[in-house]
């Protein structure tokens, strides 16, 4: 039987954003688990969750570990994340709505973030050389 009479259980409006997000089961049934990153692409966003589309099918109530990525090196959110809906979509995917919680972790500021990233991107060499004392022209 559908339930034709849907009340909006959302706590903040969604907008429609296709970001890279990074996901992997991090708790399942309260056990501890660190599978392999798998790579996806949001559907929408709001400030307290996302909707995403997965070749995994995820359970409600897996903790999901998230790191949804812009240009590769902003984080828009990097943290966990409950599943509270799974949907399996026509092409063997499937939608997996989930809720950000906080894990006391993972949640860091956008200066770290870039410091990290400068200390393990490669040193770009530079062309230009300083001028020399010797190559001052005089008067």
């Amino acid at each position: 039987m559908i339930k034709t009479n849907f009340n909006e259980r959302r706590d903040g409006v969604r907008i429609k954003r296709i970001v890279t997000v990074r996901h992997r089961l991090h708790k399942r049934d309260n056990k501890k688990r660190e599978d392999v990153w798998q790579l996806a692409t949001t559907e929408d966003m709001s400030y307290s969750g996302l909707l995403f589309t997965s070749v995994l099918p995820y359970k409600a109530n897996d903790i999901v570990e998230l790191q949804v990525v812009m240009s590769g090196i902003l984080y828009l959110f990097n943290g966990f994340g409950r599943v509270i809906r799974v949907s399996e979509t026509e092409n063997d995917s499937y939608q997996i709505a989930v809720k950000y919680v906080d894990l006391k972790n993972r949640h860091r500021d956008a200066k770290s973030l870039i410091a990290e990233h400068r200390k393990t991107a490669p040193a770009k060499s530079s062309s230009k050389k300083s001028p020399s004392k010797s190559s001052k022209i005089s008067k």
